[in-house]
């Protein structure tokens, strides 16, 4: 089964790569449209992750290439510069991540707050009320899920794919099994945002 696993995510792996073909060039003119936006932690967090998406993409080209032999190079070498732009990409996407999440419980706990006021409740420590209120906590946390798809999507894409970069590295020990696992969670994930494009996350 693991060795199946990590057959299909190699599979998966050459697929993506050759479907990357030339996209660093678009992750470029995407971190020059996104420094005009205005907010400052989206504009330095996605701007950044960009031009860092765009270097990891152009040294992984170089590493396809030596995989279908039309070169012959230091494939270790490149692949572990490839994987350090790929680690910063994703640690600045799970930044962006951290701060949408933070941005939306905050707006929906005021907006709660806003409800209570207007209805009169009052705060007290009975049982009832502390089993109403882990009640809404949980609603709340299924409401985020359901009403921002996009954000969680991304943030699993992300989580799963971290481990990778992070093990050509050697910073993580991951087996094989986990490895093409996480690999077929993101290609999961990646294949939905293109299948429903709603699912993608913007800016």
């Amino acid at each position: 089964m693991v060795q199946k696993l990590k057959k299909l995510e190699s599979s998966l792996s050459m697929t993506r790569k050759l479907l990357r073909m030339g996209k660093s060039l678009d992750f470029i003119m995407a971190a020059l449209k996104s420094v005009h936006i205005k907010d400052t932690a989206l504009r330095l967090t996605i701007t950044m992750s960009k031009l860092n998406q765009a270097c990891f993409l152009l040294f992984d080209h170089i590493i396809y290439a030596h995989n279908v032999g039309l070169i012959n190079t230091d494939k270790k070498k490149w692949s572990e510069i490839s994987a350090r732009f790929w680690v910063v990409s994703l640690i600045l996407n799970l930044a962006r991540n951290a701060y949408d999440l933070m941005n939306i419980i905050q707006e929906e706990l005021r907006q709660r707050q806003s409800r209570e006021a207007k209805h009169g409740q009052q705060v007290n420590g009975d049982s009832n009320h502390n089993r109403t209120t882990y009640s809404q906590d949980t609603n709340i946390v299924v409401k985020i899920i359901m009403q921002n798809k996009p954000v969680v999507l991304d943030l699993v894409k992300n989580l799963a794919d971290l481990v990778l970069p992070l093990s050509t590295l050697g910073k993580v020990n991951a087996s094989a099994g986990t490895q093409g696992f996480l690999g077929l969670i993101s290609s999961a994930a990646g294949i939905a945002t293109v299948w429903d494009s709603s699912l993608k996350l913007v800016p």
